[in-house]
């Protein structure tokens, strides 16, 4: 079988680039099933410190496969569901992977985002865009709601207002609008987007893993925690690092005017 997402890893980086191009790498359910298997390998490869996805052609994901959707339409309503659902079920899981990951996963943005992709945008630890790059929700254009966490990631990002005017409104945004929005962190020039994020790469790469996994943790599950609650997790995490070979290293880098050099972090 040919696959549909090439991986390639040098220096402790794996890039994913979704390799659909005529499709403008749409998702359909052998793509899906791929991402989901290779983003779980790297999650647990030693060697690997972040992770990045990308896409060839003009696009970097335009959303589910809606010609493999249509060819369900016709089914009967069971076998509908089954069809579509699997889809959607695949795409949930790249999201509960990528957000889970104790590893960074940067969405660097080649072109066109839209439908899935945008939720897989949300979904990454951080984003950068080339100045080309467009977004749109798609969603309300094919008459259905979000999937993939676009109603959680998004207002996160975005904010209450300006999320719910990207889902319902179906407005095509511009890289630099992204960027004042908040769904993105960087905007860069088209011919500098891969020495861009392989400098990001490298940076995020040279963090502490455990520091990084913990923080990523805290983040994400603040707004279900009191504020009390979220202290006494500040204050666990915090322990739990500084017991590390990590911290040891980074109060010996810091005292002798030195970078630090991180291991693995495990405990």
């Amino acid at each position: 079988m040919t696959a549909l997402i090439r991986l390639a890893a040098e220096d402790g980086i794996a890039t994913l680039t979704f390799d659909r191009p005529d499709a403008l790498n749409a998702l359909n359910e052998a793509m899906a099933a791929e991402l989901n298997a290779k983003l779980t390998r790297l999650a647990h490869h030693d060697e690997i410190r972040a992770i990045v996805l990308t896409g060839t052609g003009n696009a970097f994901m335009a959303g589910g496969d809606l010609q493999a959707m249509r060819a369900a339409l016709d089914a009967q309503p069971a076998a509908r569901d089954r069809a579509i659902g699997k889809l959607v079920r695949l795409a949930q899981t790249v999201v509960e992977t990528i957000t889970s990951s104790r590893k960074p996963v940067i969405a660097s943005i080649n072109g066109a985002v839209a439908g899935f992709g945008l939720s897989l945008v949300a979904a990454c630890d951080l984003a950068i865009a080339a100045q080309r790059a467009t977004f749109k929700s798609a969603y309300g254009r094919i008459g259905t709601s979000p999937d993939g966490g676009a109603t959680y990631m998004l207002p996160r990002a975005l904010g209450a207002r300006q999320a719910a005017q990207w889902l319902y409104l179906d407005e095509p945004h511009t890289a630099d609008e992204a960027l004042r929005a908040g769904l993105v962190n960087w905007v860069v020039a088209d011919d500098e987007l891969v020495t861009a994020t392989r400098s990001l790469l490298k940076r995020m790469g040279a963090l502490a893993p455990d520091a990084f996994a913990h923080t990523k943790d805290l983040l994400l599950h603040a707004p279900q925690r009191s504020l009390g609650e979220h202290l006494y997790a500040e204050q666990r995490s915090f322990l739990h690092c500084t017991a590390g070979d990590d911290f040891r290293e980074g109060i010996d880098a810091f005292f002798g005017r030195r970078p630090p050099v991180f291991g693995s972090g495990a405990r």
